[in-house]
């Protein structure tokens, strides 16, 4: 192996260009289910909540979504406009805003994972399942090593 594949640029051209490919996969399969790979994985977070009342509170929702939490209040919008998500504001707390996935969203959630997991098997085909567990630590380490800001 050339000493250039252990330069932080060229791993982090293989990371970016990896990301781009699962974009690109997940974008066309979620395409005809009318959703973008953000608003799938904020009906995602929101399908694994176990509150009693099923609601998110969108601070709690833009911390458990990695890389669209600045878009989190327009991704809600327009998961709203469609039926997707409702929105209420705490009784308590006006400052506090409280998202809930309705049967709508639970609906295209369920219609959609099929393919999406279908392509995410696909894209790690390649790999061993030693190989997907090691780059699973691998980024997690990473992370969870670098400082968020």
């Amino acid at each position: 192996m050339s000493t250039d594949t252990h330069r932080p640029a060229t791993t982090l051209r293989a990371l970016r260009t990896a990301a781009a490919l699962v974009d690109r996969e997940l974008a066309r399969v979620l395409e005809p289910h009318g959703l973008t790979a953000a608003q799938y994985a904020v009906l995602q977070a929101m399908d694994e909540v176990r509150a009693p009342t099923g609601a998110i509170a969108c601070s709690e929702l833009g911390r458990r979504l990695t890389g669209v939490a600045p878009d989190v209040t327009r991704l809600l919008d327009r998961l709203q406009s469609g039926g997707l998500v409702a929105r209420e504001r705490d009784v308590k707390d006006r400052r506090v805003v409280y998202t809930r996935i309705t049967p709508d969203g639970r609906s295209a959630l369920q219609r959609a994972r099929p393919d999406v997991e279908r392509a995410e098997t696909e894209l790690l085909a390649a790999l061993s399942t030693n190989a997907q567990r090691s780059l699973a630590d691998l980024l997690l380490a990473l992370h969870s090593a670098t400082p968020t800001h």
